[in-house]
């Protein structure tokens, strides 16, 4: 059997923010989004018109991952952070050096610096300003 594993991020109401934020750091490009406002009428009833604009459901693509992410809008338990994380790996320092050193001057959260390590030539960990953490680093050394 074989299927598709994609992390998914469920935000209280920054879906939006988050969404272009991805864009600019990571270059995603977004596939699907649909907006509350877009849900068939019955699916609306009881909606407050000032959250008919977040996001439903968006489904971004960036490096080899799918990122699916939403506004909480059936009252689920929402604690930021807390239970997902992404590991990016890139095939040079520079690369993940770059993309880290962008999450940090954008207000990211240093977990761990950005150094060399036994198993990789370049790893950091980083929380961004919206609670998702990333494992930033280079392919293993051989």
């Amino acid at each position: 059997m074989t299927f598709d594993v994609s992390p998914y991020v469920l935000m209280t109401s920054e879906a939006e923010e988050a969404r272009t934020f991805y864009e600019d750091i990571f270059g995603a490009e977004t596939r699907y989004i649909q907006r509350i406002s877009d849900r068939p009428e019955g699916a609306k009833i009881g909606i407050e018109q000032d959250r008919l604009n977040r996001i439903d459901q968006a489904v971004l693509s960036f490096g080899n991952i799918t990122l699916m992410l939403a506004d909480d809008t059936e009252g689920l338990p929402v604690t930021p952070g807390s239970h997902i994380s992404l590991c990016l790996t890139f095939e040079t320092v520079e690369e993940a050096r770059g993309i880290y050193d962008k999450l940090v001057s954008r207000g990211a959260e240093i977990l761990k610096p950005f150094t060399p390590e036994f198993y990789t030539e370049g790893y950091g960990f980083v929380r961004d300003p919206f609670g998702v953490s990333f494992h930033l680093f280079t392919k293993r050394i051989e």
